[in-house]
């Protein structure tokens, strides 16, 4: 008998499906550039975060070390005005003291000022006599005790105890007698002179030469003639310095 049906083969064929939406393939190209710009997204903003952090630290200590800076100038220059003012002032009432007065035994914090006269103090030496001064200086002197003399200072006697004048001249001998008589005694001598003064009691002492201001008596004998141009004109020097030294610093 013959079979009615023939068997059917099976196809080769594949039948062919259509891919949803959903299941398209990825293109793996645009998956990596799309996670390689994310990346090089977050690493510029982390560049740029530390760059702002780098650059309020740098800021911060800026203004740190500009706060200190201050803080130092303003120390200094606190210091230096209380140095210049003191020593302004310090001369301005020296000089008015000494133009306006004629009474010498006035000091300023136990200081005085005198007018060289002579040249008796001109070292013959300058190598070995150091201190002298000329004829037309001022000298500044000290107040001291009659006995605190050495040997070597320049120091500031009457000749006589009731002696209205002054001489100023150098130690050479310090005795704690004079023939019988006990006490403190010196003498002196000009360094320009060859020969000694006579012997002085400690009584006669006024004090020790400290500084010299050179070739200025002339000018200090005519603001004592004019005591009140000499005033005007000080006060005037007072400002023109002050003026001139606050334009040079704010310059």
């Amino acid at each position: 008998m013959v079979e009615e049906g023939v068997r059917k083969q099976p196809s080769n064929k594949r039948k062919k499906t259509k891919l949803s939406p959903s299941k398209k393939p990825v293109n793996k190209k645009k998956r990596s550039n799309r996670s390689n710009s994310i990346a090089n997204t977050k690493n510029k903003n982390l560049r740029t975060e530390k760059n702002r952090r780098q650059k309020q630290q740098t800021g911060s200590k800026k203004k740190q070390k500009t706060t200190t800076y201050k803080t130092k100038n303003s120390i200094s220059t606190l210091i230096f005005n209380l140095f210049f003012y003191g020593f302004i002032l310090f001369v301005v009432i020296g000089s008015i003291i000494f133009a306006t007065t004629k009474n010498v035994d006035k000091s300023i914090f136990g200081y005085r000022f005198f007018g060289v006269l002579t040249n008796s103090m001109v070292p013959r030496d300058p190598e070995t006599q150091k201190g002298g001064f000329h004829s037309g200086d001022i000298i500044i002197v000290k107040n001291i005790a009659g006995d605190e003399a050495k040997v070597g200072d320049v120091i500031t006697f009457r000749p006589s105890i009731k002696s209205q004048a002054f001489l100023t001249h150098r130690v050479k001998k310090k005795m704690d007698h004079l023939g019988e008589t006990k006490g403190i005694y010196y003498i002196t001598q000009g360094d320009a002179n060859l020969a000694e003064d006579v012997p002085i009691s400690e009584k006669q002492v006024v004090g020790k030469k400290i500084v010299v201001v050179p070739k200025i008596g002339a000018i200090l004998n005519f603001v004592r003639d004019n005591p009140l141009i000499s005033i005007v004109f000080l006060i005037s020097v007072f400002g023109f310095i002050t003026i001139i030294r606050y334009y040079i610093l704010n310059k």
